[in-house]
């Protein structure tokens, strides 16, 4: 495994289990509505970046965390096996901004858009 592969696999890897915690947490708020599109993973009592912020743009914590659960375990699929395929790190960067909008988090997103655009790198070193 070369390095380039290895750093675009491990990064998004951690992009993905960073996910599931968000995911896992979303869930357990159960089927309450968030009071706007920027959300926190953890709910209350919670503050500052302890809760997990997020986004989403679905409007039941619960449904949330289980489409963030669902992609989260395709971003950390893709990003450990499939990522060297051609076109793997745009679809690893496309996964990750879905990841955002279904209350991903905001810091797995950005580690899975870096990993992807290492991914885009694979074939040419």
């Amino acid at each position: 495994m070369g390095a380039t592969r290895a750093a675009a696999s491990i990064i998004g890897v951690v992009a993905g289990v960073i996910g599931l915690i968000h995911g896992y947490n979303e869930t357990l708020q159960g089927n309450s509505a968030p009071r706007g599109i920027i959300i926190n993973a953890i709910g209350p009592p919670c503050e500052g970046s302890s809760c997990l912020p997020a986004m989403t743009v679905i409007p039941n914590f619960f449904v949330t965390g289980v489409l963030a659960i669902i992609l989260a375990l395709v971003v950390l699929a893709w990003a450990a096996v499939l990522v060297p395929r051609k076109n793997g790190g745009a679809v690893l960067i496309l996964l990750s901004v879905l990841l955002l909008l279904v209350g991903g988090g905001f810091l797995p997103p950005l580690l899975g858009i870096v990993a992807g655009a290492i991914g885009t790198r694979i074939k040419r070193t």
